[in-house]
C-alpha cells in the first residue's frame, strides 16, 4: 500500500493479536498457571472424546457429501425447474443457527418434548440423533460451496470435452474433477461446524470435544483441563484447513484467465420439471416436517398426563402463541439484531482488508490462513472462554458489549473472509495495472477500484455474517454479560425446559426473520451477479 503500507500492515496486525493472539496467549499462560490439570473423567477421557467426535463427523459428512453434492450440480449447473427457489430454501437453511435446527427436529422427532409430531417414541436420540440434525443443518452449506466450486470451472475445458462426450461423462470427467476445491471445502466446513458446536449434542447427550469443553467451563474446571479436550481438534481441523488453503493456492492461478465467464448450463431436457418436482419433494420434506413440528407444538392446548388426556390443536391457541411469542422475543431480537449488525461491520472491514493483502503471494498469506485456522479449528465454547480470560483485566471491554462484539468478529469473519477473496482474485489484474499506469498507489487502487467491483460481494458478505452472528451461542454464552437480551442465550435457555407451545412459536417468529434474511442474501446474490455481467459484457 504504497510507503504506507507498513503502518497500515502493522494496524492489521494488531487486529489480528487483539482478536485471536492476545486471548490464545492469556489462556496458554493461566493453563500453566492452573493447578487443576485432570479433566473430568480421567486422562483417558480424550481418547474416548476423540472417538465419539470422529464418529459423529464422519456420520455427518456421510449423510450430508453425497446429497449435498448431487443437489448442488442440480441447483447450479442444470436448468432444473424451480431451482431458484430452492436455492433460496438452502440460502435460508445456511444462516438459520443450530439452535432453530434444534428446535424444529428435536421438537418433530426429538427427545425434547413429551409427545412427537410422529408418534409418542423420540426417533432423533444418542449420536444417530445429533449426526442427522447437524447433517440437515450442513446440508446447505455443502450445496453452497460445491456448487461456487461447479460455477468456476473454466468454461472451455467443458466445452472442448463436449466435442466428444455425452454431458454425463463431462460432469463426471471434467465437471467434477474441477470443482474438487469446493468439494473439499465443503467436506471441511462439515467438519469444522460439527465438531465445534454443542447445542444438538448437550441436548442429546453425545459428549464431543465441543460439548466437552463447555461441561468443563460450566463445572469451574480451569484452562488446563479444557486445553486437555481442545488441543485435539484444534490440531487436526487447523492443519486440515492450512493443507486446504495450501492446495487453493495452487489450484487458484490455473482459473485467472476465465474466471468471469460463465460456464453453460446442462439442458436436462424432458427430464427438466420431473426432476424439479422430485427434488422439491426431497428437499421439501427436509424442511417441512421440521416446520410442521413447530406448527403443530405452537397450537397444542391443554392435555392431563395424569389424567391420560391428550392435548388438542387449536388455531386460536396458534395466533395466540405467536403473539405471545413475537411479544417475549421482541426485545431480543431488537437488541441482538443491533448487536449482530455492528459486528458484522467490523468482521467484513476486517475480512476485506485481509482479502486485499492476500491477493499476491506473501508472508500476509500464511498469517492470514494461519489466523483462519485458528479461528475455525477452535471449539466455540473455548473461544468464549479465551475471551474471558484475556480481557478479564480490562473492565471497559469484559463488562458488555465490546467483548460479545469481540466474539462475533471472531466466529464471522472467517466466512466473510473466504468469500470475498475469492471475489477479489478473480478481479482482472489489468484494471489495477490501468490505474497503476495513472500513477495510483496500493491504497488508492484499493479504494477506487477494488472496493467498487467487490461492494456487491461485500453486502453479500456483510449480511451473512449478520445472520450468523445473530444465532451464535457458544462463544456468547460464556462472555455475555448479565442484563444483556442475546437471543441465541434466550433460546437456549428455553430449549432446556424442552420444546413446549411458547418455544415453538418462538421458533416460527425467529424461522420467518432469517426467512427474509435468506430471501434479502438472495436478492444481494442476484443484483451481485447482473452487476458483473454487465462488467464483463
Amino acid at each position: 500500500m504504497g510507503r504506507r503500507f507498513p503502518f497500515r500492515g502493522a494496524l492489521i496486525a494488531l487486529a489480528l493479536i487483539a482478536l485471536l493472539g492476545w486471548p490464545a496467549l492469556a489462556t496458554v499462560i493461566e493453563a500453566i498457571r492452573d493447578g487443576d490439570t485432570g479433566p473430568v473423567g480421567g486422562w483417558f477421557r480424550p481418547l474416548q472424546l476423540a472417538l465419539e467426535s470422529t464418529r459423529l463427523v464422519l456420520a455427518t459428512e456421510v449423510l450430508a457429501l453425497p446429497a449435498g453434492t448431487l443437489l448442488a450440480l442440480f441447483l447450479f449447473r442444470t436448468d432444473l425447474w424451480g431451482r431458484r427457489l430452492l436455492l433460496g430454501l438452502m440460502i435460508t437453511g445456511a444462516l438459520m443457527p443450530m439452535p432453530l435446527h434444534a428446535i424444529g427436529w428435536l421438537g418433530a422427532l426429538g427427545n425434547v418434548g413429551r409427545a412427537q409430531f410422529f408418534g409418542d417414541r423420540p426417533l432423533l436420540t444418542g449420536w444417530a440423533g445429533a449426526a442427522f440434525v447437524h447433517a440437515m443443518a450442513a446440508l446447505p452449506w455443502v450445496v453452497l460451496l460445491v456448487g461456487v466450486g461447479l460455477r468456476s470451472v473454466e468454461p472451455e475445458l467443458e466445452e472442448v470435452a463436449r466435442l466428444e462426450l455425452p454431458d454425463w461423462r463431462v460432469v463426471l470427467q471434467v465437471t467434477f474433477r474441477r470443482a474438487i476445491g469446493g468439494m473439499l471445502a465443503a467436506a471441511l466446513m462439515v467438519a469444522v461446524l460439527t465438531s465445534g458446536d454443542m447445542t444438538v449434542t448437550d441436548l442429546l447427550l453425545v459428549r464431543t470435544y465441543a460439548e466437552e469443553a463447555y461441561i468443563q467451563e460450566a463445572l469451574g474446571k480451569g484452562p488446563a483441563a479444557m486445553a486437555i479436550v481442545t488441543v485435539p481438534p484444534l490440531l487436526v481441523l487447523g492443519a486440515l484447513v492450512l493443507l486446504g488453503a495450501r492446495t487453493l493456492l495452487k489450484a487458484e492461478p490455473s482459473r485467472l484467465p476465465s474466471p468471469w465467464d460463465r460456464p453453460r448450463d446442462f439442458a436436462l431436457g424432458r427430464w427438466r420439471v420431473a426432476l424439479g418436482v422430485t427434488a422439491f419433494l426431497t428437499v421439501g420434506w427436509a424442511i417441512a416436517v421440521p416446520i410442521l413440528g413447530l406448527f403443530w407444538r405452537a397450537g397444542r392446548l391443554g392435555g392431563s398426563v395424569a389424567a391420560g388426556v391428550s392435548p388438542s390443536w387449536s388455531l386460536a391457541h396458534l395466533v395466540r402463541s405467536l403473539l405471545r411469542a413475537s411479544k417475549t422475543v421482541g426485545p431480543y431480537l431488537v437488541e441482538s439484531a443491533l448487536h449482530a449488525a455492528l459486528g458484522a461491520t467490523l468482521a467484513v472491514a476486517l475480512a476485506w482488508v485481509l482479502a486485499w493483502l492476500t491477493r499476491r503471494p506473501g508472508p500476509w498469506r500464511w498469517v492470514v490462513a494461519a489466523s483462519v485456522a485458528l479461528a475455525l479449528a477452535t471449539p466455540a465454547p473455548v473461544a468464549g472462554m479465551a475471551l474471558v480470560l484475556g480481557y478479564r483485566s480490562f473492565s471497559w471491554i469484559s463488562g458488555g458489549l465490546p467483548i460479545v462484539l469481540l466474539a462475533y468478529v471472531l466466529r464471522t469473519f472467517a466466512f466473510a473472509l473466504a468469500l470475498l477473496w475469492v471475489v477479489l482474485r478473480t478481479i482482472p489484474e489489468v484494471y489495477f495495472e490501468a490505474a497503476r499506469m495513472e500513477g495510483a498507489g496500493e491504497a488508492l487502487i484499493a479504494r477506487r477500484v477494488a472496493w467498487p467491483l467487490s461492494r456487491g460481494a461485500a453486502g453479500v458478505a456483510w449480511l451473512v455474517c449478520f445472520l450468523l452472528a445473530l444465532g451464535e451461542l457458544p462463544a456468547t454464552k460464556i462472555v455475555e454479560s448479565p442484563g444483556m437480551n442475546v437471543l441465541s442465550v434466550f433460546v437456549w435457555g428455553l430449549l432446556h425446559t424442552g420444546v413446549d407451545s411458547h418455544l415453538a412459536a418462538v421458533g416460527i417468529v425467529l424461522l420467518a426473520t432469517f426467512g427474509l434474511g435468506g430471501a434479502l442474501v438472495l436478492g444481494a446474490v442476484g443484483r451481485w451477479r447482473r452487476r458483473t455481467d454487465r462488467l464483463h459484457l
